[in-house]
């Protein structure tokens, strides 16, 4: 990934607080309007619909989404800092510039969302449903990424460190050009043809298990 490329958010210093987040988030939804330079701090929203809702230069810090539905949003130089989204749903979103930082996003739906220049950092993204996801330009550290489901991705320009995929599926996402050699890759799910792996960049630990799901048998190791 060219890291010089990637767009950081971009949010003012001085940003008004929110007192009624509920009713901010419903009357905007109503009127499919935008949320424009806010701070949310310490929010608990439950089964709250934010659905179609634009937030623009924002900051959500300890914050909680627990069961609240956001299809269809979108997040433009957004922050996100020490937030919960578990269980939420979050299809056909749009998120640019946006960061996720010491989040949870447990069995969090992302559906059909498109995801471009955004950092998520030391986060539990597990069981999380991001089938058919458009990511570029997604830097990913230490976050924990089990058992979610990334399969029919479209994945371009990533930086993927220290991350967790153990048993993701990656069924019919081209792995091409990913670079997985510092994240553990063990018991991925991918198609009979295995046409994900193509031109993946793994290790030497990480090429020879994934070898001998191909089949290929190294001598050396035999022995």
């Amino acid at each position: 990934m060219n890291k010089k490329a990637f767009k950081e958010p971009k949010i003012p210093s001085e940003l008004a607080e929110v007192k009624d987040a509920p009713g901010l988030i419903e009357g905007a939804r109503e009127e499919e309007g935008e949320i424009f330079r806010r701070q949310f701090t310490g929010v608990f929203l439950s089964r709250i619909d934010g659905s179609h809702v634009s937030f623009q230069q924002a900051v959500f810090q300890n914050c909680k989404f627990l069961g609240c539905c956001f299809d269809r949003a979108s997040f433009t130089d957004v922050k996100f800092i020490n937030c919960d989204f578990s269980n939420s749903s979050m299809n056909d979103i749009y998120f640019k510039s946006c960061a996720f930082e010491n989040c949870k996003a447990l069995g969090t739906d992302f559906y059909g969302s498109n995801i471009r220049h955004v950092s998520i950092e030391n986060s539990n993204f597990r069981d999380a449903g991001m089938d058919a996801v458009r990511m570029s330009y997604v830097k990913a550290y230490h976050t924990d990424f089990t058992e979610a489901s990334m399969s029919k991705c479209n994945i371009t320009n990533v930086d993927w460190k220290d991350d967790c995929f153990k048993n993701v599926s990656f069924f019919k996402t081209w792995l091409r050009n990913i670079d997985f050699t510092e994240c553990d890759i063990t018991g991925i799910v991918i198609s009979d043809a295995k046409d994900e792996l193509r031109e993946v960049i793994v290790n030497l630990e990480q090429a020879i298990a994934l070898a001998k799901r191909l089949g290929i048998v190294i001598k050396e190791l035999e022995k």
